[in-house]
């Protein structure tokens, strides 16, 4: 499918999942080498950019959300000439999508993104899909903050899972993210030697946009790994509460139960059985030897 946005000294041409016929006659049109072209009809594993005699080639990926399957990076391939500018996209990219409905569609957005060159609607363009991935940032901040409640009010095996889950989606979004940091430098070198200083601003603007989205997620890694470790350490602080109770429980009952083997065993004769109040002179043993136990484990300061 192909999609043409006509700006004012130049023209957008969005292609989405361009099949190699029809690119043939785009790739003529635009002087574009074949090679180049047949790049066009699939996705690339790794972001980069070239430099053409007409044009440079930008390859960015984005990280796409999706509640059900973590976030994924998608593919946006842009060619940006001294008059057009084409990008192709392989996926659904619901940001990019937006941008060009918003261009197409809002008279004053169209105006001011149009009416200079490719490169500033370029600017545009991926200012609003870094903007669309702090977005995304913003939301896993809000769970980070919602599993840290959770996580000090009570910690449990349940929240692993989840902040595993979360870990993954960070994960995911660094992975995404992290190999463009160098692209963008050398884009910003070859940008700059293609349009002109002119471009300088626009093209540091959208380095710095980038930074800022890798800034704030290392910090969402940092929380989250903190946050990991936390949980696991209330969990063991907790399970080995429970264990030192529990043996302490034992010990203290332990007379009970070597008082009751013993006087349990079927002998013909046994002190203290026969005698008047046998039961509770057996019952009063019992009980001193737990007293015994008690401040004993009170002593050593073991509860």
């Amino acid at each position: 499918m192909t999609k043409t946005i006509h700006g004012d000294a130049f023209v957008w041409t969005h292609l989405k999942k361009p099949k190699e016929e029809d690119l043939v006659t785009f790739a003529q049109k635009h002087d574009i080498h074949p090679l180049l072209a047949d790049e066009l009809t699939h996705p690339t594993f790794r972001p980069k950019v070239e430099q053409y005699d007409n044009f440079l080639y930008l390859i960015l990926h984005f990280p796409v959300y999706n509640d059900h399957d973590s976030n994924h990076g998608k593919e946006i391939d842009f060619l940006i000439g001294k008059d057009f500018l084409i990008t192709t996209q392989y996926h659904v990219i619901p940001a990019l999508e937006e941008f060009i409905e918003t261009v197409t569609n809002n008279k004053r957005i169209a105006k001011q993104y149009l009416a200079g060159a490719p490169g500033e609607l370029l600017y545009h363009l991926l200012s609003y899909l870094f903007t669309n991935a702090l977005t995304e940032l913003e939301t896993m901040d809000k769970k980070i903050t919602r599993m840290e409640s959770r996580i000090f009010k009570e910690p449990s095996q349940d929240l692993i899972e989840d902040i595993s889950i979360l870990r993954r989606e960070i994960l995911d979004f660094r992975r995404t993210m992290q190999p463009q940091e160098s692209i963008l430098a050398s884009f910003e070198k070859e940008g700059i030697l293609f349009f002109g200083n002119d471009m300088r601003p626009y093209i540091t603007r959208i380095v710095s946009d980038y930074v800022r989205v890798w800034h704030i997620l290392e910090n969402h890694k940092e929380t989250i790994e903190a946050l990991h470790e936390t949980n696991a350490s209330l969990i063991s602080m907790r399970t080995a509460e429970i264990t030192k109770n529990l043996t302490i429980m034992a010990f203290i009952t332990f007379p009970l139960t070597l008082l009751a083997s013993l006087f349990g065993m079927n002998t013909k004769t046994f002190p203290i059985v026969g005698l008047p109040h046998d039961f509770w002179i057996i019952i009063g043993i019992m009980f001193a030897g737990i007293v015994t136990m008690y401040f004993f484990f009170r002593h050593r300061g073991w509860i």
